[in-house]
């Protein structure tokens, strides 16, 4: 008998397709398209109710999530969005309410970051499923990809690491906090914001040598800027920005490390960047959390290194993967 699908993993799918499909433009957040003038980036992605939706979003929670998914693509590639398709497999008994709810959400996230939903398809379907594509341009100087991080570069993030797996716990798991913490931590998770903005700016740095956003969590996204860039990374535990309701949250050192570099679900810009850049890149708010290494990909926990061998969440996996 041949190999099964859950054997091989998404990311060895992935590449068993592109290697059939054949084109060049795979590999990246985005397809990379030639408009003549500019770029054309194009990306699509699938959610569904059992693996991306807890029963505990709103349809409009669950429209701006699959909306979000993909703006944080065409973000990453220091595009800006000019459009959204939605298609929709809509189980039979599903309430009209939550159906306009999805469309609510789906709206006001395009909206939020400057574009539209501009069509789609709906059809009958045994779960909830979601699938959205979006469009960006993009200066053809000012694209970015993942195979240009360069040894001796920093490894660098915006925003915060570990609130989805933070908000999963709370809400899976039914760990106690406060409930202030526990809307900062739900609502970053049920709402991500795609850093279009960040996305933009950071583009026109020629300093900042390749990018991707960390939606499928940090150990993954790390593990896919090496391959593309043919380089390693060194990781600094203690740089890992992660947010005090979140630190709270974790019983131990190792479960907070696990939260921030395994989970996944964030929706931030994971780039690298030549040293020279530090004293450039003033309009955007990121953390030094490591560096471009010649091989490797290592965490360094205070002293103690270790191999990052967790490749957060995957489709098609028996198993998720931890830090320790």
């Amino acid at each position: 008998m041949g190999l099964k699908a859950n054997e091989v993993g998404e990311i060895g799918i992935i590449r068993r397709i592109a290697q059939i499909l054949g084109s060049k433009y795979l590999g990246d957040d985005c397809a990379v398209l030639d408009n003549g003038v500019d770029y054309l980036v194009v990306t699509t992605d699938m959610l569904h109710r059992t693996t991306d939706f807890p029963r505990e979003m709103s349809g409009e929670d669950i429209g701006w999530m699959s909306v979000a998914v993909s703006l944080s693509d065409v973000a990453a590639m220091g595009a800006r969005p000019i459009g959204v398709v939605a298609a929709m497999g809509i189980p039979g008994e599903t309430e009209m309410s939550f159906i306009e709810g999805i469309a609510r959400g789906m709206r006001d996230c395009a909206r939020a970051y400057g574009t539209e939903v501009v069509g789609g398809d709906t059809d009958q379907h045994a779960e909830l499923t979601i699938v959205t594509s979006a469009m960006g341009r993009v200066d053809k100087d000012k694209v970015k990809l993942r195979s240009g991080a360069k040894v001796g570069d920093l490894l660098c993030v915006t925003g915060y690491l570990g609130t989805p797996a933070a908000a999963y716990k709370v809400l899976i798991e039914g760990r106690e906090a406060p409930e202030e913490d526990k809307r900062v931590l739900i609502d970053g998770f049920f709402r991500p914001k795609p850093r279009i903005e960040e996305g933009v700016r950071l583009s026109k740095y020629p300093e900042v040598t390749a990018m991707m956003d960390v939606s499928d969590g940090l150990g993954k996204s790390v593990y896919e800027l090496s391959s593309s860039s043919h380089v390693g990374f060194l990781v600094d535990a203690d740089r890992l920005p992660v947010r005090e309701e979140a630190k709270k949250l974790a019983k131990d050192r190792g479960e907070l490390l696990d939260m921030a570099i395994c989970f996944g679900g964030e929706f931030e810009l994971l780039f690298t960047m030549s040293p020279t850049g530090l004293d450039k890149v003033k309009d955007v708010e990121y953390t030094v959390i490591g560096k471009v290494v010649p091989e490797g990909l290592t965490l360094n926990d205070r002293g103690a290194r270790r191999p990052i061998t967790c490749r957060g969440y995957e489709h098609l996996r028996k198993k998720r993967d931890t830090v320790h």
